[in-house]
């Protein structure tokens, strides 16, 4: 698969599997490393065992807000209609951290340690999360 525009954002070769897979049944893709059991995103090499044992595995798709902001103003045109909205840095349960946006609640309501779930409205090309 060559590079793909997925809203704004560009989807490379690499992480391929995972755009596919969300866009074909929302399932929720991390990087695993076959040796040691290490996840990661984006698609990445294990830092202990290199690339070669790592495979797309689907994942629970939870996690807890590590830090967030609440953006007033829309820096991407496509948001100017959700301000104010939401972007975090969301621990997934299996290890690695995702940005994205928080739904679902009142931005003001949103708190740092948050339990969130990844979901899928109608037209979401990227996840999106929201409290469990």
């Amino acid at each position: 698969m060559t590079a793909e525009n997925v809203g704004p954002l560009v989807a490379g070769e690499l992480d391929a599997p995972f755009w596919d897979a969300w866009k074909a049944d929302e399932s929720f893709l991390l990087h695993r490393c076959s040796t040691c059991g290490r996840h990661d995103w984006p698609a990445s090499c294990c830092i202990d065992h290199g690339q070669a044992p790592m495979v797309w595995v689907p994942t629970s798709g939870a996690g807890t807000i590590d830090t967030y902001t609440i953006f007033y103003r829309a820096y991407v045109k496509e948001l100017a209609g959700d301000v104010p909205y939401v972007v975090a840095v969301v621990r997934l349960d299996e290890g690695p951290y995702f940005h994205t946006r928080i739904t679902g609640i009142a931005p003001d309501a949103v708190k740092t340690g948050m339990r969130v779930r990844v979901r899928k409205g109608e037209g979401d090309a990227f996840p999106l999360f929201q409290p469990e």
